[in-house]
């Protein structure tokens, strides 16, 4: 596994049998750490390739640079930058690829040869594009011009459609086609306010939304993906919803509240959604997404507040938590298949 490490400004390589076992701590679980304070303020989110080899990474502020949200993490000062790299599991070495605006959001394609980076800026320059980038060349293919901030950014899971939602009170989400992306994009449809991730359901003819200040989920139609449709928004309990992640094998999403200590679980029913009561976390404050292995089996949750990755059994509920770092971080997991 591999965590974002943010102001930490790393990368963390995590035993996974040793995070699963039940007693390891933080640092018996650390098989490695790779360091990228060439490039501030650090890693914000990461995702990694089928192949387990490489990692691309976004580095930024986020919204962590801004009022509220910083507060709510304990105002540390966030260095200005950021910038897109693309990172060699093996020997470290990162290779910037430069785009047009700071990237937050990162989606990779199933044979691993693109990614695509939905490009949030930063509070003194609003992005509004998304990257199509060469994982292999480490170089930028393409990019689309939103109005508006893009947030987080989803493939199919036949890789053939792409979602990417709009933050604001008046956002929504665009969905279209990976092969001619500009030519199929459709128009803006809105869900919520300050629509915050995204993610596919099964067969790919549905997309959840999470809408974090309107706390709910919205279910969209993408059958037609020309012309998608809002089919209904769901109330969720426990805190403004962040990350919403999607386990095939369970037909479950899982939504932790990113401004408490919570974890929902969204079981689907057609074109129902039926969140559950908040469970607590272990980690503390701030989970922004999570991470699910390859059976459904157990779940990972980073908060970025409390310096402490969450490890939860999806089947039994049990969770605990483990630290190693010492600045907030870590932000983001990603599993390597």
């Amino acid at each position: 596994m591999v965590t974002a490490d943010w102001l930490n400004q790393s990368l963390t390589l995590l035993d996974y049998d040793k995070l699963i076992d039940g007693e390891s701590d933080g640092p018996s679980s650390v098989v490695g750490t790779i360091d990228l304070s060439g490039w501030e303020p650090g890693p914000i989110e990461v995702e990694v390739t089928p192949d387990g080899k490489t990692a691309v990474v976004s580095v930024g502020p986020a919204f962590f640079d801004v009022g509220i949200t910083n507060m709510l993490i304990g105002s540390p000062e966030v260095p200005e930058g950021g910038t897109l790299l693309i990172v060699d599991l093996e020997s470290g070495e990162a290779t910037e690829v430069v785009t047009s605006d700071v990237p937050l959001g990162i989606a990779i394609s199933a044979d691993g040869t693109r990614a695509y980076t939905a490009n949030y800026g930063t509070m003194n320059g609003s992005g509004d594009t998304m990257s199509v980038i060469d994982i292999a060349a480490r170089e930028l293919i393409e990019e689309i011009t939103f109005d508006g901030r893009p947030e987080q950014v989803a493939l199919s899971p036949d890789g053939t459609l792409g979602v990417i939602n709009i933050a604001g009170a008046n956002g929504g989400i665009h969905v279209f086609e990976t092969a001619d992306i500009e030519g199929t994009l459709s128009p803006l449809v809105a869900t919520g306010n300050d629509p915050s991730d995204v993610t596919f359901l099964g067969d790919g003819t549905r997309v959840v939304v999470a809408n974090s200040f309107s706390q709910d989920v919205t279910l969209v139609d993408t059958s037609d993906p020309s012309a998608p449709s809002v089919i209904g928004s769901f109330a969720v309990a426990g805190g403004f919803p962040y990350g919403v992640t999607y386990t095939p094998s369970r037909d479950q999403i899982l939504a932790p509240t990113g401004t408490g200590s919570n974890l929902v679980t969204i079981d689907v029913d057609g074109d129902l959604l039926a969140p559950s009561e908040p469970a607590m976390l272990p980690g503390g404050a701030f989970p922004l997404t999570a991470a699910v292995d390859g059976t459904d089996s157990f779940a990972f949750v980073a908060h970025i507040a409390d310096k402490k990755l969450s490890i939860i059994d999806v089947e039994s509920g049990a969770s605990r938590a483990i630290t190693w770092l010492e600045g907030p971080g870590p932000s983001y997991v990603a599993i390597v298949p």
